[in-house]
């Protein structure tokens, strides 16, 4: 169709028809945009995803750079205390024999400071006790008598106050001396009882063996002369003892041994001191 300027008009199903194709177009142009969007999300995800893996993989290669680290020290660290323990070992075996002397030497050391005591070098309490144990046990099976004696050093806090604790002290490092060298046999033992008391366990001694010894102890400490001026009963130092004899038995405590020794020791201290008495019970 023609205008009056001779200008050529488009009809309407062509423009139509042009509109539907510029639409379509339009259509394809927004679902590609779209598909680009959609790839490029991808992209920025997969590209975090990667960033994520990276930092883990980053912080994992630190972890086990730290960690090498630390195994190289204490690598280091066991290569040097194997070489300490070498020396150790090299050093005790050329030395071996010293050293369980020294040992065995230790040993004895505290073996003395369990049963020994520490001012007299005689039998402390302790071992004391667990002999008397052992010998009532064994005399009993054997049907054997054991005797006990009981010492208490005649007026020893007089002693103390008018001559003063060192001196105290020697006295009594003295006495027990003195009563060791009255006992020979093997079995038997002299211990420090308690303070200024001490005591002698007597296996296979009838009471009169028992009195001897007591009566010889007596006249051994008389011998040192040791000066007493608060005494009343001596010039100088004294002991009174109480003994007793006792066949043991099982079914037996050992303790009224002590008691009887005990009674014998009160009635010698109240017939005058200085003397020994023997007491056949508690």
């Amino acid at each position: 169709m023609e205008t009056k300027n001779n200008k050529q008009v488009p009809t309407e199903p062509l423009f139509l028809t042009r509109v539907e194709n510029l639409e379509q177009e339009i259509n394809e142009l927004k679902s590609q945009n779209q598909n680009l969007k959609d790839q490029l999300n991808s992209k920025i995800f997969q590209e975090q995803q990667l960033a994520l893996a990276n930092y883990s993989l980053q912080t994992e290669i630190i972890d086990r750079q730290q960690t090498e680290a630390a195994l190289r020290l204490l690598l280091e660290k066991l290569a040097s205390e194997k070489n300490d323990l070498e020396l150790i070992l090299d050093t005790t075996t050329a030395h071996s024999d010293t050293i369980e002397a020294l040992l065995y030497d230790k040993v004895l050391s505290l073996a003395r400071e369990v049963t020994i005591d520490g001012l007299t070098q005689i039998s402390n309490r302790r071992n004391f006790d667990q002999h008397l144990a052992t010998e009532w046990q064994r005399l009993a099976r054997e049907g054997a008598p054991l005797s006990l004696l009981l010492c208490d050093v005649d007026f020893f806090k007089r002693f103390n106050d008018r001559y003063g604790h060192p001196a105290g002290d020697t006295c009594l490092m003295s006495v027990a001396k003195a009563i060791k060298t009255c006992i020979r046999r093997p079995a038997d033992l002299a211990a420090r009882y308690g303070g200024e008391e001490f005591a002698i366990i007597l296996p296979s001694t009838q009471k009169e063996g028992a009195l001897y010894i007591a009566k010889k102890i007596c006249q051994t400490v008389n011998a040192l002369q040791i000066p007493h001026e608060a005494s009343y009963v001596s010039n100088h130092v004294s002991l009174s003892i109480g003994a007793s004899t006792i066949f043991p038995e099982r079914k037996i405590n050992p303790k009224i041994l002590i008691e009887a020794a005990d009674k014998g020791l009160y009635l010698a201290k109240n017939q005058g001191r200085d003397r020994a008495v023997f007491s056949d019970n508690p």
